[in-house]
């Protein structure tokens, strides 16, 4: 049957303050969103905020056997899709003449929003739970930090927090015990609104937008400004304050919750973060420096936190999000209850590879790296043998193509080691240095 893709990133429901989103957030919401085009099969429809580059949709077809003919982009150039964009004649009623009630519905995150637009559709969506918030629920840092400790997995000693009183007396009992903490927003995505907090000033704040380091672990002044509590409410959004592990690395796994069986892990790997700010920009799979007993435990106590989901009554995909710190502790820290920053990802290694890839292949990706039009960075990745050869089995897919708005790309690399896979991202990175100069 047809599937219907929304691109809803960065909903009401999925942060606290759409109103503080910038242009940057905007263009980066898109950027991610453009990712779905990899996923499409002929009939299916897609809908984003903004329309999809031609040259960007062939290069995908190219790979994935589509006819871009035969699939529907429905763009109305929005900067996000709002209720009342997916709910206007452009959207909703151009759907309502493709869309019938076998169709299969697949938003990026099943929020209430998403569902009351596939409601409108008469599109069935299954789980009562997600139909309900449940997806929202356990995007929630907050919510996701009770159901973890209540279900026995560990999660990094902290609180979430409310008010300046909760924020200020759990921040000088876990400085007193912890070199750092990190401060995160509850509902807030790709880092943003993570301030790593520190007496260390030599500590690097990985996995942060920000980091404030106190000469006096007394100096409550920028870390009150930082979180926005007030005495009584939080009109920014509740905050989670834990301790944060110094030159920890951050892992996850993605998860299905089928309707029908056990849940299964897809694919797991790790994070690969810039240097300046050290945040995140793409992922390695499977992890390239994570010993083998602590990333076993992980997975395995990942894929009981799956059946825990789906014990709630969770449908669908799902990445759940680790640390794994220098004596080998696996620490907890959160749920994507949506598809992830890996879906298409996998979904591209088995369309190049087969569906046991990782049995052969190991995939290395970033994102937000400038690089000339996209026709003319694949006329050269072509002219430098480094675009994908069947035959041989390696080289680089463009995931995300940005280069008319942004001047940005997403690639991948899949090779057969680690080692061949970091001679071909060197062999594109001086190439996009000499487009550069």
């Amino acid at each position: 049957m047809p599937c219907l893709w929304l691109g809803n990133a960065c909903t009401e429901h999925m942060v606290d303050r759409m109103d503080l989103l910038t242009q940057n957030d905007f263009d980066g919401i898109l950027f991610a969103m453009k990712r779905l085009v990899w996923l499409m099969r002929d009939g299916d429809a897609l809908v984003l905020p903004r329309p999809v580059p031609d040259d960007f949709l062939h290069h995908v077809a190219q790979h994935t056997g589509i006819s871009p003919a035969l699939i529907h982009v429905i763009a109305p150039d929005a900067d996000l899709l709002t209720q009342d964009l997916l709910h206007s004649k452009e959207i909703l009623g151009r759907l309502r003449e493709l869309v019938t009630p076998d169709w299969e519905f697949c938003p990026y995150i099943h929020d209430r929003g998403a569902e009351v637009f596939a409601r409108e559709l008469g599109l069935v969506t299954g789980s009562r739970f997600v139909a309900e918030g449940g997806a929202e629920l356990l995007n929630s840092k907050v919510v996701f930090r009770a159901l973890a400790a209540g279900a026995g997995f560990a999660v990094p000693d902290g609180i979430p927090c409310r008010t300046t009183e909760d924020l200020l007396r759990t921040l000088h009992r876990l400085l007193a015990a912890h070199p750092a903490v990190i401060l995160k927003r509850d509902r807030a995505v790709g880092g943003h609104g993570n301030t790593v907090i520190t007496t260390d000033p030599d500590l690097e704040g990985t996995g942060a937008q920000r980091t404030i380091v106190l000469g006096d672990p007394a100096d409550d002044e920028q870390v009150l400004k930082e979180a926005g509590l007030t005495t009584t409410h939080a009109p920014q959004g509740e905050i989670v304050l834990e301790v944060f592990h110094p030159d920890c690395t951050s892992v996850y796994v993605e998860v299905d919750c089928p309707e029908h069986g056990e849940a299964v892990v897809l694919n797991g790997g790790q994070l690969r973060t810039d240097r300046h700010p050290p945040v995140l920009a793409g992922l390695a799979l499977p992890p390239r420096s994570v010993p083998g007993p602590a990333w076993e435990h992980f997975t395995s106590e990942a894929l009981r936190m799956a059946r825990f989901l789906q014990s709630l009554g969770y449908r669908g995909l799902a990445s759940i999000d680790a640390v794994i710190d220098q004596a080998g502790n696996v620490w907890f820290n959160e749920v994507n209850a949506r598809l992830g920053g890996s879906t298409h990802l996998h979904h591209i290694a088995k369309t190049l590879v087969g569906p046991d890839w990782t049995d052969s292949h190991v995939l290395i990706s970033r994102f937000n790296v400038r690089a000339p039009a996209l026709a003319r960075l694949l006329r050269a990745m072509r002219e430098h043998g480094l675009a994908w050869d069947s035959r041989h089995g390696h080289g680089i897919v463009i995931a995300s193509d940005d280069t008319a708005a942004t001047g940005n790309i997403e690639y991948v690399v899949l090779a057969h080691n680690h080692d061949e896979a970091s001679d071909l991202e060197d062999q594109l990175t001086g190439l996009l240095v000499q487009y550069d100069s």
